[in-house]
């Protein structure tokens, strides 16, 4: 039997000693007669246990040395006052963190209304009407250097084409328009096209055509056809610039064209005699 054993079956036996002599001991107490070390523990572990004996006895004795330490340091540390040497963090104040949750409240709406803000100014722009100056120059506006611009063309964003395409001016071949159409920026009504018309000698006027819904344009112009149009420069004197309402249609058209380059459309529009 080792000692493990042997202690703890004497440990089960009575504080007095009485039970010793029971079979279930015997094993224990042969490896006790000759380990030193258990008979040590057990000597100590006996004188223990006739000091508390003879402590409840008599209450007026005094307790063996250091009982009296242990036992008053095991019942501080087990008193509901008893608190471990632990940092604690000292709750925030009431008003503090109510100011912090008002602050953060107050942010909370000011991003919203900022939100509300920019779809209302983008919705209002998407519905207030343009004006025929607007679009005569709006290339300027987004920096177009030319009607072969390409570059800043494809910029645009994608037009929907969502009756097929693009409408075109009566009279016009819609083998003339160039590249598919882009659209308006906020304004998915508005088609931008790149076109090109063929002259003689295998000459052609290159330009750009806008077509807004009429809806879409304060006031509307009063010529019907490019060629009954008055030609004007935009802002920059980049582009020659015609407008006209196809009623048929229902589209305002703008066409942009370098400078010096109408008079050359308009022939080209003019139907010739059969």
């Amino acid at each position: 039997m080792n000692c493990h054993d042997a202690l703890q079956q004497l440990d089960s036996a009575r504080p007095d000693g009485s039970d010793w002599d029971a079979p279930e001991l015997r094993d224990a107490r042969r490896h006790l007669d000759n380990c030193h070390g258990c008979t040590t523990m057990m000597a100590q572990r006996h004188a223990w246990d006739r000091a508390f004996l003879e402590t409840v006895a008599n209450l007026a004795g005094a307790p063996p040395d250091g009982l009296e330490t242990k036992i008053h340091a095991s019942l501080r540390s087990h008193a509901p006052g008893h608190q471990p040497d632990v940092t604690t963090i000292a709750p925030e104040p009431t008003s503090q963190r109510n100011t912090r949750h008002q602050w953060l409240k107050g942010l909370v709406a000011l991003v919203l209304l900022i939100g509300i803000g920019l779809a209302w100014q983008s919705r209002l722009a998407e519905t207030e009407s343009l004006t025929v100056e607007q679009l005569r120059n709006w290339p300027d506006a987004r920096q177009f250097e030319s009607v072969d611009d390409f570059e800043a063309l494809a910029a645009l964003p994608e037009w929907i084409e969502s009756q097929g395409g693009p409408p075109v001016p009566a009279g016009w071949d819609p083998a003339w328009m160039r590249r598919p159409a882009r659209g308006w920026p906020s304004r998915n009504t508005i088609a931008v096209t790149a076109f090109r018309v063929p002259l003689a000698r295998k000459d052609s006027v290159s330009g750009l055509l806008l077509a807004v819904p009429i809806h879409d344009v304060a006031q509307v112009p009063t010529a019907h056809h490019a060629t009954g149009s008055r030609p004007r420069y935009s802002r920059s004197g980049r582009f020659s610039t015609t407008a006209w309402t196809d009623n048929a249609s229902g589209t305002v058209f703008v066409c942009l064209v370098a400078p010096g380059q109408f008079e050359r459309l308009r022939r080209a529009l003019v139907p010739r005699p059969v």
